[in-house]
């Protein structure tokens, strides 16, 4: 019993700290405090349709405190010790982001140069970003003050294509596959090549005829595909 009114106590006097740390609104009253909603996103570049030459990815942002009527800057730092990612792969990014009038909600846009990145290199990037304090923001939790963009302009060969290799598409290339993912509407899979190797063919059929047109991409072939179902 005694054990049970102690942890009572303790906890009563958790409360009166928190209500006293965030005021009675349950906002930080002393002043506003920023923080990472996710403590990382992940873009795969390689999936995406060929012609996609940057993407932007925007990491979200909150504010633990209330919505104000003006305009607020953060402020932001790429941490260079833990960030793999080229230079020249992203867009270089600013110290300082806005958080607008009568919201708690930002993002940090970062643009990845995906026309700078080696489709052929099987690697992983990273881009490490931590928050920093400012005259308009303290920091939240040590848990959400970092966070990172992992990314990667690579896309593994499918199993199924060493099968036809020799005969219609030829040696391996990701901008091959992602014409044809295009067709298709998505990733094509071992079974839907074991089940649906018609369709399949026929969608391989439309990327050589894609490429055929347009020469300036270096794509190669088998000399004499004889494509059925025509």
């Amino acid at each position: 019993m005694r054990k049970l009114y102690i942890l009572l106590i303790v906890f009563t006097v958790s409360l009166f700290i928190g209500c006293d740390e965030n005021g009675e609104s349950g906002y930080y009253e002393d002043k506003d405090r920023i923080y990472f909603v996710k403590d990382s996103l992940v873009c795969r570049l390689g999936e995406m349709q060929m012609d996609v030459e940057t993407y932007t990815v925007k990491v979200p942002v909150k504010v633990l405190g209330q919505p104000l009527g003006e305009n607020r800057m953060f402020k932001i730092n790429v941490n260079q010790e833990l960030t793999t990612a080229p230079g020249d792969s992203y867009t270089s990014l600013s110290t300082e982001f806005v958080v607008d009038k009568d919201s708690v909600n930002a993002y940090i846009p970062i643009e990845l140069l995906r026309s700078r990145i080696d489709p052929m290199v099987d690697t992983v990037y990273r881009i490490v970003l931590d928050l920093e304090a400012n005259d308009m923001f303290g920091l939240g939790v040590q848990e959400k003050l970092q966070s990172k963009v992992v990314f990667s302009n690579y896309l593994q060969e499918p199993d199924w294509w060493y099968a036809l290799e020799f005969v219609y598409w030829g040696a391996y290339r990701p901008e091959k596959y992602q014409k044809m993912m295009e067709f298709w509407g998505g990733a094509i899979s071992f079974e839907d090549y074991m089940n649906s190797m018609i369709k399949v063919i026929l969608c391989g059929k439309k990327m050589y005829d894609y490429f055929k047109l347009h020469p300036e991409y270096g794509m190669e072939f088998p000399e004499s595909a004889p494509w059925p179902y025509e």
